[in-house]
C-alpha cells in the first residue's frame, strides 16, 4: 500500500538520522578530549614552575576544579527523546512560516454588514452567528454606518454634485472647486456636500456659517430640511441657488424684513468683508406673475434674490438664475396640481367634512365616484354635490366629474330616482333614446354629469354580469346602447360604455379573480360609437389573442386595440383597479401607474377594498421620481380638461 511504503521510508530516514548523529558526535568528543589533553599538559608545566616561584603555590586552584570530569555518554532514551524534539521543532517552524508568508491573517474584525473594506472594495459578507455584529469572513470592514442620503432636487438639474470634506473649514475649498465644474449654460447642478467624519450633508446654515453670511436668527428653522443647493450656469458665471419649502409662515415675513433693513443700514459682508453695492436698497420685480426682491451687487448680473411663492422659499446671487427657478417651480407646481385630474376616486361620508376638504385639498381629484355609502336622499345628495364642485372650482379652477353606475335594475346607486328600468327590460331603440334622456334628466338635476353606462357585454346566462346586460343579439345591443347614450347626451350628461372588449364567458366575479379568455364579439361596441359616447371604459381581463400576460387596461396592445376599432381620439377609462384580481396578482405601483403609461386616460380608484389615499400617493410619487412619462401625464390632462370644458358650457 502506499500509505505503508511511506510510513517505512519514515522509518528508515529516522534510523539513518540516528546513525549519522552518532557518528559526528564520536568526532567531536574526540576533538574535545584532545583539546582536553593539550590544555592538562599546559597545567601541568605550569605547576613545576611553582617550585622555582614558591610564593605562587597557594594561588594554585585545585586540580579537581581545574579538570572537569569527562562527559558521561548519554543513555540511548535520551539520545532518541533529543532527536525527536528537534525533529518536531524544525516541523513546528515549517508550519509558522506557511501560516505567516502563505495563509491571509484576519485582521480585527469589525461591525460589518454592508461595510466597506480598507482597501475600498465593497464587503457584504453574512455575520458570524456565534459573535453577533461581526463578520463571519476574514475582512476589515469599516464601522457600519448609513448611507448619507441625497434629498431629491426640487427643481431639475444636470448633475449632482456630492464633494466629501471631514471638517467644515473644508468648504471653502470645496466651492472654490465647484466653481470650476463643467455645465450646460442654462442648467441647474445640485450640491450635496457630505462630511464623512459625522457621515452626513452640510446644511445651508453651516455654509453661510463659515462665509459669515449674515443671517437672521431663526430663518432657517421656518424651512423644510430637505431643502436644495445649486449652481445656475449662465453666460456672466455661476450663480448660487437656494430654495426650500416653508415649513412655517408665522413670523418668516417679519424675519426677511429686519433682514433687508440691517443690509440697508449695515451693508453685506462675506467673509469677513464689506461687499459693496450700487444701492443699498432691495427693490421689486416681477417674473410670470410672481414677485420677488433683489439688490444688485454688479452689472454683471450678480446680485441678491429672493422670492417666496406657493409654499416656496427662493434665493439666487442673480436675476437670470430666479428668472430659471419660477420658471422650473411654476411648472412643477402647475403638474402637481393636475395630477389629480387623471382620477375619479371614491371616497367617506356624506357631507363635506373637513376631513374630506383636507383629502381633496392635498389630492386635488379629477373626479369622485358615489357609491351607496354616500348617498341618502336628494337634497343630501345635492347639497354634497355642490359642495364638492365648489371645492374644485376654487382649488383647481375646472369642474368634477361626479360619476356613477346608474345601469337600471339590478344595479342602481341611486335608489330614490325614479327611473329604473333595467337594460334587459329595454325593447327598442326609442324606448331606449327614452330611458336615457329620462335617466339623464334626473341625475343632472342632482348635480351628476358623468353616468358610467350602459354595458355592453355580450353575455350568455351563466356568465357573471349577465343580469345586468341587453340580452339580446349583437346587433340589438349595438343600436339599443346607441339610443340610450344619445337620450343620456339629450340631457346633458356624459357616456362611459362598458367593458371593453367585454366579461364574457366568465362564470365567477372577475372582481375577485383574475380571468384569461378568448377575444369576444366587438360589433356591438363599433355601433355604439356612432352616438359618439365621452369616454370607453376597458375590461381588467387577460385576453390571449391581444395580450397573454397583462390585463387588458396594463395592456398598450390593448389600448391600441381598442382605438383601432373605436376611434384615436376616443377618452378611455379604466375599470376600478382597486379589485382583488389585480391586487393579488401585481405591485401597487404596477397597478396605479401601467395603465397611463398603456394609454388609459382615466383611473378610477374606488377605494373598496384599499385606501384612495394608499393608491394616490403610490402614484404621486412614481411621478415625483420619474417614473412615469410626463408627456405621457400631459397629454392625458389635456384631453380630459378638453372633456370638462363640455361641463362648462
Amino acid at each position: 500500500m502506499p500509505e505503508e511504503n511511506e510510513k517505512e521510508k519514515l522509518e528508515y530516514l529516522r534510523r539513518e538520522e540516528i546513525r549519522t548523529m552518532e557518528k559526528d558526535i564520536k568526532k567531536l568528543r574526540e576533538i574535545e578530549a584532545e583539546r582536553e589533553r593539550t590544555r592538562i599538559s599546559v597545567l601541568e608545566a605550569e605547576a613545576k614552575k611553582t617550585k622555582v616561584m614558591p610564593h605562587l603555590k597557594e594561588e594554585m586552584p585545585k586540580k579537581e576544579t581545574i579538570l572537569p570530569e569527562p562527559p558521561q555518554k548519554p543513555p540511548l532514551t535520551k539520545k532518541i527523546l533529543i532527536r525527536v524534539g528537534i525533529f518536531l521543532f524544525f516541523i513546528s517552524l515549517a508550519g509558522f512560516s506557511y501560516w505567516f508568508l502563505v495563509i491571509p491573517k484576519p485582521l480585527p474584525p469589525s461591525v460589518c454588514g454592508n461595510g466597506i473594506l480598507e482597501s475600498g472594495e465593497e464587503c457584504d459578507p453574512p455575520q458570524d452567528a456565534a459573535c453577533p455584529g461581526r463578520c463571519q469572513l476574514n475582512c476589515a470592514c469599516a464601522p457600519l454606518l448609513p448611507p448619507i442620503e441625497i434629498p431629491p432636487p426640487l427643481i431639475s438639474v444636470e448633475k449632482t454634485i456630492t464633494p466629501e470634506i471631514s471638517k467644515n473649514e473644508e468648504i471653502l475649498e470645496v466651492f472654490n472647486q465647484m466653481m470650476k465644474e463643467e455645465l450646460s449654460e442654462g442648467n441647474f447642478a445640485q450640491i450635496a456636500i457630505k462630511n464623512t467624519t459625522e457621515n452626513r450633508l452640510v446644511s445651508l446654515e453651516e455654509i453661510s456659517q463659515i462665509y459669515q453670511v449674515d443671517v437672521s436668527e431663526g430663518f432657517f428653522q421656518k424651512l423644510e430640511e430637505n431643502s436644495t443647493l445649486a449652481l445656475f450656469s449662465q453666460k456672466e458665471g455661476k450663480r448660487i441657488v437656494f430654495l426650500a419649502k416653508v415649513k412655517e409662515e408665522t413670523g418668516l415675513k417679519e424675519l426677511l424684513k429686519n433682514w433687508e433693513e440691517k443690509i440697508s443700514k449695515e451693508g453685506i459682508f462675506v467673509s469677513g468683508k464689506k461687499i459693496t453695492t450700487p444701492s443699498p436698497y432691495f427693490r421689486t420685480s416681477f417674473y410670470q406673475n410672481v414677485g420677488f426682491r433683489y439688490l444688485i451687487i454688479s452689472k454683471e448680473d450678480l446680485g441678491i434674490c429672493y422670492a417666496w411663492f406657493d409654499d416656496y422659499f427662493v434665493f439666487t446671487s442673480s436675476f437670470e438664475s430666479m428668472r430659471k427657478v419660477i420658471e422650473e417651480l411654476k411648472s412643477k407646481i402647475s403638474l402637481e396640481n393636475k395630477i389629480g385630474q387623471l382620477f375619479i376616486v371614491g371616497f367617506e361620508g356624506k357631507t363635506l367634512t373637513p376631513q374630506l376638504e383636507e383629502f381633496f385639498k392635498k389630492y386635488k381629484p379629477g373626479g369622485l365616484l358615489l357609491l351607496s355609502k354616500n348617498i341618502e336622499s336628494k337634497e343630501q345628495l345635492k347639497n354634497l354635490i355642490s359642495g364638492l364642485q365648489n371645492l374644485s372650482s376654487k382649488e383647481t379652477g375646472l369642474p368634477l366629474f361626479i360619476a356613477v353606475d346608474q345601469e337600471g335594475e339590478p344595479l342602481l346607486r341611486v335608489g330614490f330616482l325614479e327611473e329604473k328600468t333595467g337594460q334587459s327590460e329595454i325593447k327598442d331603440s326609442q324606448e331606449a333614446y327614452q330611458i336615457g334622456k329620462k335617466r339623464g334628466e334626473e341625475l343632472k338635476e342632482l348635480g351628476v354629469n358623468l353616468n358610467l353606462s350602459p354595458l355592453l357585454d355580450d353575455m350568455k346566462s351563466g356568465d357573471f354580469y349577465f343580469n345586468r346586460t341587453f340580452q339580446k343579439s349583437p346587433e340589438l345591443i349595438g343600436e339599443l346602447a346607441k339610443s340610450l347614450i344619445l337620450g343620456q347626451k339629450e340631457a346633458g350628461i356624459l357616456t362611459a360604455i362598458k367593458h371593453f372588449p367585454g366579461y364574457v364567458g366568465i362564470p365567477f366575479n372577475p372582481e375577485n379573480k383574475l380571468a384569461e379568455i378568448s377575444l369576444p364579439e366587438i360589433s356591438q361596441f363599433k355601433k355604439a360609437m356612432e352616438a359618439k359616447p365621452d369616454l370607453v371604459m376597458a375590461s381588467n381581463v387577460i385576453y390571449k389573442e391581444i395580450d397573454p400576460s397583462l390585463p387588458f387596461t396594463f395592456s398598450s396592445k390593448g389600448v391600441q386595440f381598442l382605438k383601432s376599432n373605436l376611434g384615436e381620439e376616443v377618452l378611455i377609462i379604466s375599470d376600478d383597479l382597486s379589485q382583488n384580481s389585480l391586487l393579488r396578482n401585481f405591485s401597487l405601483k404596477e397597478i396605479i401607474t401601467k395603465p397611463l403609461e398603456a394609454g388609459v386616460d382615466i383611473l378610477i380608484f374606488s377605494g373598496y377594498r384599499l385606501p384612495v389615499e394608499q393608491g394616490l400617493d403610490t402614484f404621486f410619487a412614481a411621478v415625483k421620481n420619474k417614473e412615469v412619462s410626463e408627456e405621457r401625464i400631459n397629454e392625458a390632462i389635456s384631453r380630459i380638461i378638453q372633456l370638462k370644458q363640455n361641463l362648462l358650457k
